[in-house]
């Protein structure tokens, strides 16, 4: 039974709207071109170009739009603005184009709806005590626009998905893209290692420009490396082969990061996740395959002499003289202070920063301890800014999207809807572990990739319902 219909069917306009709308379209673009080297120069009149561009891209193929962001964000770069305010270029503007511009097609079409989703509720349970959390800050401006892009990376790749088709050629296509760029980012790094020394210090910048360090690159890959290990042991062939060598490009890049968190990850959902395929499957021998992408990259290790470097650090994740533990330990007790004064509400959505020199405690003082950051947890995060009722309310939505996507594994006859759906949860559940340690949400190198993950765990859950029916979405790009 059909639940809901599609957010954006394909428009189909007759021949002489249509020419009318693409002539006022591209009037307007001129306009704005003409207006830009008018008032601020060539380099602004070539940015207004490029994001009417854009624009009418988005308009007409979302799915390219989509495709585009999921592409440009690990270049992004986050410029700075006075007070502490940031936007991460090209990476936020491109989805409030993208987002505009879908919507302004699906009024077009007529049809704006959002289809049902057991993760809708916990959602906008979430969103709510997060905006309530803002109105009773002390730091509204800066909650507000904290929320305002929060909310507009959740339309993007939670809502996006969710209210369009979830057929195999668009799930094929959406996981090569995924697979591939992770592959190259993590061949990317390792390269730079290679040349720099295996040693934690070059490693802190292992993709330098384009990661300003190590621990948002090693989140993104972390959570794509699950979906490369399924599909190398769901494929046959050739398939399998370049699967494989893109599983052992991304977790080769994790491993020469030194990032401590993101190896700890790894060795819990891992594990657990090829245990549960193998299962389903009935397969254990095809648990040589990981075991040999693990293999080669002991090899690695040992051929370029990181051997020492990395049990020396990964020694380090208990060493109580270690700079970097002695800081997460300070940011916690200051997260625990804040959670303490404002248990109910917190100090307000994205004010962690901003109030964290008022709670500080001088029983740890480092090189770090003054510096502009979060509070390296995501479980400290959330008490500290929305308090105790915003992070049970986290809980419950992550939860419910953990046992849906394992529902769809478990209950669905269709064999890649079932791989894919452990994938997702394995790639989400590795950030999970790794925001224990860190806070990464809110950087578009590790937001992106999380809300199109439980936007991919929707669709699935609502495909699995009998939710695509005769509805269409928006032509394939």
């Amino acid at each position: 039974m059909e639940r809901a219909a599609a957010a954006a069917p394909p428009l189909r306009p007759s021949r002489p709207s249509g020419f009318a709308l693409g002539f006022w379209l591209l009037a307007a673009e001129l306009a704005l071109l003409a207006m830009g080297f008018a008032i601020a120069g060539p380099l602004y009149a070539a940015a207004i170009a490029l994001a009417s561009a854009y624009f009418l891209l988005a308009f007409r193929s979302p799915e390219l739009a989509w495709a585009l962001v999921w592409i440009a964000f690990p270049f992004s770069v986050e410029v700075v603005f006075g007070g502490g305010s940031a936007i991460s270029l090209p990476t936020e503007p491109m989805i409030a184009l993208a987002l505009a511009a879908w919507v302004l097609r699906s009024v077009a079409a007529g049809s704006l709806r959002i289809p049902r989703s057991p993760l809708n509720l916990p959602l906008a349970v979430v969103a709510g005590i997060a905006l309530a959390s803002v109105a009773l800050s002390a730091h509204r401006i800066d909650g507000l626009k904290a929320w305002v892009v929060a909310a507009a990376y959740a339309a993007f790749g939670y809502l996006y998905l969710l209210c369009n088709r979830c057929d195999p050629a668009r799930r094929e296509r959406w996981i090569r893209l995924a697979v591939i760029t992770a592959a190259l980012w993590g061949a990317y790094g390792s390269l730079r290692v290679f040349l720099l020394g295996a040693t934690p210090r070059p490693a802190y910048g292992i993709a330098r420009p384009f990661f300003p360090e190590h621990g948002t690159y090693a989140a993104y890959l972390a959570m794509v490396l699950p979906l490369a290990l399924l599909c190398a042991l769901e494929r046959r062939g050739r398939g399998r082969l370049g699967y494989a060598a893109a599983a052992f490009a991304i977790a080769l890049g994790i491993t020469l990061s030194f990032t401590r968190a993101a190896w700890v990850s790894l060795v819990v959902v891992i594990p657990i996740t090829a245990i549960l395929w193998a299962w389903w499957r009935g397969a254990w021998r095809k648990l040589l395959l990981p075991a040999g992408v693990a293999w080669m990259i002991a090899v690695v290790v040992f051929a370029v002499g990181a051997t020492r470097s990395l049990s020396r650090h990964a020694e380090s994740v208990v060493s109580v003289e270690n700079i970097s533990n002695l800081e997460r330990v300070n940011r916690w007790m200051a997260a625990a202070e804040m959670a303490k004064d404002r248990p109910w509400w917190g100090v307000g959505y994205g004010a962690y920063p901003k109030a964290y020199p008022e709670y500080r405690r001088k029983l740890i003082v480092t090189e770090f301890s003054y510096q502009y950051m979060g509070p390296h947890s995501e479980p400290l995060r959330l008490l500290a800014e929305v308090g105790v009722p915003g992070f049970l309310a986290a809980l419950w939505f992550l939860g419910v999207a953990a046992s849906t996507g394992m529902r769809v594994f478990r209950q669905s006859r269709d064999p890649d809807r079932r791989f894919l759906s452990l994938a997702v949860v394995a790639g989400l559940a590795t950030y999970a572990v790794h925001g224990l340690f860190n806070s990464y949400l809110g950087y578009d190198k590790v937001t992106v990739p999380f809300w199109i993950g439980l936007g991919t765990i929707a669709a699935l859950n609502r495909s699995e319902a009998g939710g695509t029916g005769r509805t269409e979405s928006v032509p394939p790009a």
